[in-house]
């Protein structure tokens, strides 16, 4: 087996470019072979199989996000609010293009309809378990509402965002750094609208 430093990275960096370039059923681990600059034997050295790699290219994701959603960790719906337009242009912005190919891949397979764990859905899972004590314990607080409004109003307009960028700021002539903060405040207005909401309903309980 030759001695290729970070082989297990560059495999799991190619097969990101290829999966996002010809999707998962479409590619091929001579592809992944071939972009990687390694021999298929190397490949199957450090994975089982395409499937395997997939699956650790999601959990390495996931992983990275859960230490990302300790920053706010113990916030309540008020600082969820108030921070929402830094955190993304200081921290989620950074994340998510750095694993831009992987969550374009993660919203293919997720939009297979023969999909019964959706990838997508795990990042709203970890957003729900990460929930501070003050959002959880209120009296309004209502789990699946709670989960369609991290996914619908958060998650997917952010995904849509990184997928769409490169190619809505050439269509549309715009500067990618404008194209962000004009993300960034519509998010803020929207998704910061029902954490706004919840402050509300905890004032009434």
């Amino acid at each position: 087996m030759p001695n290729i430093p970070d082989a297990r990275k560059r495999i799991l960096d190619a097969a990101a470019k290829v999966f996002s370039e010809k999707s998962f059923d479409g590619a091929r681990i001579t592809d992944i072979s071939k972009a990687a600059s390694v021999p298929s034997s190397l490949i199957y050295y450090h994975f089982k199989s395409k499937e395997d790699i997939l699956e650790v290219m999601i959990q390495n994701c996931l992983d990275e996000y859960a230490e990302l959603l300790q920053i706010g960790k113990q916030d309540d719906h008020d600082d969820k609010s108030k921070n929402m337009v830094s955190r993304l242009e200081n921290h989620y912005f950074s994340f998510a293009q750095n694993n831009v190919e992987i969550i374009r891949i993660m919203l293919f397979e997720s939009l297979k309809k023969n999909a019964r764990r959706p990838p997508i859905f795990q990042f709203v899972e970890g957003v729900v378990e990460n929930d501070s004590e003050a959002i959880k314990s209120s009296a309004s607080y209502h789990l699946e509402e709670r989960r369609v409004a991290e996914f619908f109003t958060s998650l997917l307009p952010l995904c849509s965002f990184l997928c769409f960028q490169e190619q809505w700021c050439d269509y549309f002539n715009i500067l990618p750094k404008d194209f962000g903060q004009l993300f960034a405040s519509l998010i803020a207005e929207t998704h910061g609208a029902y954490h706004q909401n919840r402050i509300r309903s905890e004032c009434n309980e």
